[in-house]
């Protein structure tokens, strides 16, 4: 009896302990995906901007049109060697489809759209914006070197979003 009762006895110490190793494991496991999870949407809001309603927004989507910048997709110059350029994403092209700077300029780009979602990203730059009816979405960039920059929709906005494409040109400074 002594034999079956000291085995039932090292079997049931053996089986609390492993209870108690795998409950410090569930719990060691849960607390890293808890962190991963609230580190995961701290880069999200940190890195690409929370997107919330606010004073961005617009009550109608098409207002932003009421504004003559975006209506003619102006290019405004601000400063000996800084610009305002008012994009409007639309059916397939970028108003204006070409824009021209010169090396070294500081660029901010108001960018919207009229009908839907738009990927307005930069090739050979960090910009990437989400261009929203009835929001307008603000990125500055300054041009270090002369080139051309592609304007990409890199959102799926229709059957000829393959073609949405646009140009930066930024001519090189004068040597004079």
């Amino acid at each position: 009896m002594n034999l079956i009762s000291s085995e039932e006895a090292f079997e049931d110490a053996f089986h609390r302990a492993a209870q108690q190793h795998e409950r410090a494991w569930v719990f060691i496991v849960l607390a890293m995906l808890a962190v991963l999870l609230v580190g995961t949407m701290f880069f999200v809001v940190l890195d690409y901007g929370l997107v919330s309603r606010g004073t961005s927004f617009l009550r109608r989507p098409d207002a932003v049109m009421d504004d003559p910048a975006f209506r003619e997709g102006k290019v405004v110059q601000t400063g000996s060697n800084s610009y305002a350029v008012y994009m409007v994403g639309h059916a397939w092209a970028w108003s204006p489809g070409v824009v021209h700077v010169k090396e070294g300029a500081q660029v901010t780009f108001y960018v919207t759209s009229t009908d839907v979602l738009h990927g307005f990203e930069l090739q050979g730059t960090t910009i990437n914006v989400t261009a929203m009816p009835g929001a307008v979405g603000k990125v500055e960039y300054k041009f270090d070197r002369a080139g051309t920059y592609y304007i990409i929709c890199n959102e799926y906005c229709g059957i000829e979003h393959h073609s949405m494409i646009g140009r930066i040109i930024v001519d090189p400074k004068d040597k004079s």
